[in-house]
């Protein structure tokens, strides 16, 4: 983020902590699709990234007056994220069956297979095969892989972020790969 970027922000967060609805919706726009993205990753379902992302703006903004102007909003919008998705799919978790799993990764809409050049449905079975294999990664490994991969986050950045060791971040993310 530049520092034009991170000083719009902090302009927008003084308004909308004085009340003005307008700044606040300003930062949703600006960061609702990465919080998505973040969300989508860590569930593989569009229904409960959509109502995380919503929701970690509704966090967001009831705890705006307790936000430290000088940090990065978009650091602190990830965190809310990534621990409101966490205590999702610990929740889900529990609430589930043995053996039973709400991951459902939906092929792409489009040509049917016999359209398709050779190699663009090659790539489309390679992303199928890997977002199944990313599901199936253990909620702890998943979360720190999109970290890593997806949001380009330095290992002391996850460690911070989840609040874990540096070393427990690296070993989690070396069984992801695995």
């Amino acid at each position: 983020m530049s520092q034009h970027e991170h000083h719009e922000d902090q302009m927008l967060i003084v308004r909308a902590k004085r009340g003005d609805s307008q700044a606040f919706e300003s930062l949703v726009k600006k960061y609702q699709k990465p919080i998505y993205y973040l969300c989508h990753r860590m569930t593989g379902a569009h229904q409960s990234a959509d109502d995380l992302s919503q929701d970690t703006f509704i966090k967001a903004y009831l705890s705006l007056r307790s936000f430290n102007e000088g940090m990065n909003f978009f650091s602190w919008i990830r965190r809310i994220a990534v621990n409101n998705t966490l205590n999702f799919l610990k929740k889900r978790r529990r609430e589930k069956p043995l053996g039973e799993r709400e991951m459902r990764i939906t092929d792409t809409p489009g040509a049917s297979p016999q359209e398709m050049p050779q190699d663009t449905l090659q790539k489309k079975q390679m992303e199928k095969k890997f977002k199944e294999a990313l599901a199936e990664l253990p909620d702890d490994q998943r979360v720190i892989f999109v970290l890593k991969v997806y949001e380009n986050q330095s290992y002391d950045q996850i460690a911070s972020l989840l609040k874990i060791p540096h070393g427990t971040v690296m070993s989690r993310l070396s069984r992801a790969r695995q």
